[in-house]
């Protein structure tokens, strides 16, 4: 089923050991 309206981007936090957010989008593609 598609949605009738787009999903909202959720705001991503930082990585807590390294305080970057592109190794937390990383990780989270890698965990899912």
């Amino acid at each position: 089923m598609s949605r009738r309206h787009s999903a909202e981007k959720r705001e991503v936090n930082p990585d807590p050991k390294f305080g970057n957010i592109i190794i937390t989008k990383f990780m989270n593609s890698v965990m899912y």
